[in-house]
């Protein structure tokens, strides 16, 4: 349930889940503000509640991408699982939440997928890099 790779590759994916997203609104706040309808932000964070859930995601990440992989843990197979999961949760997610709410302008949920999509595959790439190495 819990091998070496799965921790070494757990704790990347939570590492880059954790702070590039953080580096990355924080360097597009300007940017992407102007999108934003109403803000739902909190203030402060909760960021121990945030770590928690980035631990879960992690973690679902490697194991799915482990089983999913049969041991194939090559880069195109990591790179082309992180475009699943986008495909799966942060494209249709953003399609949902437009027709939904009325926090952000299509733009935002457009530049959001974008981003997310990258996110999700470079992800799946050092899942991938990780799990090999180490296995």
């Amino acid at each position: 349930m819990f091998s070496k790779s799965i921790f070494w590759s757990t704790l990347v994916s939570f590492l880059f889940f954790y702070m590039v997203p953080w580096g990355f609104y924080t360097a597009a706040e300007e940017c992407l503000s102007a999108h934003i309808t109403e803000s739902v932000a909190r203030d402060p964070m909760l960021l121990g509640w945030l770590a928690v859930g980035v631990l879960i995601l992690s973690y679902a990440f490697v194991r799915v991408f482990q089983k999913w992989s049969a041991g194939n843990y090559s880069n195109k197979n990591g790179f082309v699982f992180g475009l699943w999961v986008a495909f799966l949760i942060a494209i249709p997610m953003g399609f949902i939440q437009y027709s939904t709410s009325v926090i952000a302008t299509a733009e935002y949920y457009i530049l959001d997928g974008i981003y997310w999509t990258g996110m999700y595959a470079i992800a799946g790439f050092l899942v991938a890099l990780i799990s090999r190495k180490i296995s």
